[in-house]
Order: structure tokens, then C-alpha cells, then sequence
């Protein structure tokens, strides 16, 4: 087989390239023996596993929304994602079984939903397709039940998710400077504000709980204005209302009347 040669460009990834291509990154990456498959350079000669003759895909994602893609997907269904924490708190609340852990932990989930739902419309308001994965060192990695945290002890389980919330906290405050699109920086400052919540309130549990807690230092506030700046409904161009996701319906409580997260 004549193997055809590729220029990497500026910007370029093994994703793009095999999606371009429509060729598996694995494929690509043993062609070539590559050791980092994230560290190509602009200018170094790739071979593909396909004809010479053969013309690839047009690229649908221009650059920078793809960069933006690539990041939100790592908190959209990465390994400390919305995916892994909404299954995560749900395990825990059906195992430890008790009402006042449900009305912690179940709303706290329902909220890490909605923020799984408006990550979905910001990537499609990008025009990826919102799966359940991410990119990682040139690799697609889809969603796996073993991102979940099965701690079964109570303190050592509210000390994983406090930290868990103070670091998801920084993150989404570090996306919304980094991506300058104001639909997604809005979406993004909303979820770091309810994770700066979340935080607070395992702080209290842990305290609440276990005799030997101490406090914790509080993360970073929410409280410095965004970098955005608001827009009016009547300012919105038309499109972008079915790019906001809807709210999920307020009476979506737990099997016990448990209050908000």
C-alpha cells in the first residue's frame, strides 16, 4: 500500500487529522512509532494509512472553537467530569441510605445534570458532538465507570468530594477567562458558582459528621465580575436561545423531601 504524506499544520492534532482523514488516531500514531502523539510540530511529515489519491474530509471545526471543544469535553465526561460526578454522588447517596445524606447528595447531583446538559449545548454551540468522552495525549477516550469515586467510608468520602468541588470550582473559572465566546463564559461562571456552593456545603457536613474535622480554607470566590459582559434577551441574535439550555423542572426531588444542593 502506497501510503499517502501529510504536512502537519499549525494547530493540527492526531484527532483532527484521522477525523480529516477518517482513519482510527491508533492507526496513525503506530504508522509512525509515535512516542507523544500530542507533542506533533507544524511542519513534521506524517504517513497515512490511505492512497495517495485519497482527499480528505473538509474540516467542519475551525480553529479556536476546536481548541474550546477539547476543553470542554475534559469537564463535560473526562475523568473529573459532570458525567463522573453525577454518578458518583447518586452511588453515594444510594449507599449510605439514609435521609438526611439523600437531601445532600441528590440535589448536588441534579445540579452536576443540568451542567452535564448546558456543557452538551456549549459543545454543539461549537459544532462538535456531544459523546461521552474526551481527548487525551492523542487518544479518544469514552466515558468509563471507573472515573467513579467508590469510597464507602463517610469522611474520607466527603474529604474526596470537598476537594473534588474546590478543584472543579477553579477550573471552571480558568475556562471562562480562557474561552472568550460570552454564551459559554456565562454557562461557565454559572457552574462555578453552584460548585463554590457544593464546596461549602460538604464542608459543612464534614464538620457536621466527623468529630475530628477541620475547616477548610474557602476556594477562590465567584464574586470578581466575569469576563463577559451581560446581554439582554432582546440582544441575543436569534439562534443563540436554542444554544441556552433549559432549566431542569425545580420538583425533581429524591425519594426523600430532601432540601437543595
Amino acid at each position: 500500500m502506497d501510503y499517502a504524506r501529510y504536512t502537519v499544520q499549525a494547530g493540527d492534532t492526531i484527532f483532527k487529522i484521522a477525523k480529516a482523514y477518517n482513519v482510527e488516531m491508533a492507526e496513525i500514531i503506530q504508522l509512525n512509532h509515535l512516542k507523544h502523539p500530542d507533542r506533533i510540530y507544524a511542519g513534521q511529515v506524517l504517513l497515512l494509512p490511505v492512497l495517495e489519491t485519497h482527499e480528505p474530509i473538509p474540516e467542519e471545526i475551525p480553529e479556536p472553537n476546536f481548541t474550546y471543544a477539547l476543553w470542554l469535553y475534559e469537564a463535560y465526561a473526562g475523568i473529573d467530569s459532570e458525567l463522573t460526578a453525577i454518578t458518583t454522588y447518586l452511588y453515594q447517596a444510594v449507599l449510605l441510605d439514609r435521609p438526611e445524606f439523600d437531601a445532600l447528595l441528590r440535589p448536588i447531583a441534579y445540579d452536576e445534570m443540568r451542567h452535564l446538559e448546558k456543557l452538551a449545548l456549549a459543545l454543539r454551540h461549537l459544532g462538535v458532538d456531544p459523546r461521552y468522552g474526551s481527548l487525551s495525549s492523542g487518544h479518544w477516550v469514552d466515558w468509563r465507570s471507573r472515573f467513579i469515586n467508590y469510597t464507602s467510608e463517610l469522611c474520607a468520602l466527603l474529604d474526596l468530594n470537598i476537594a473534588d468541588e474546590a478543584k472543579a470550582h477553579q477550573e471552571y473559572l480558568e475556562l471562562a477567562q480562557k474561552i472568550p465566546v460570552p454564551e459559554i463564559q456565562c454557562i461557565l461562571m454559572e457552574i462555578a458558582a453552584d460548585e463554590e456552593r457544593h464546596y461549602h456545603l460538604f464542608c459543612q457536613a464534614k464538620q457536621q459528621y466527623c468529630s475530628e474535622s477541620t475547616p477548610y480554607p474557602p476556594p477562590p470566590p465567584c464574586s470578581p465580575p466575569p469576563m463577559y459582559t451581560p446581554i439582554d434577551d432582546s440582544e441575543i441574535p436569534p439562534e443563540i436561545p436554542s444554544q441556552i439550555p433549559p432549566e431542569m423542572p425545580p420538583e425533581m426531588p429524591g425519594p426523600h423531601d430532601g432540601g437543595k444542593g
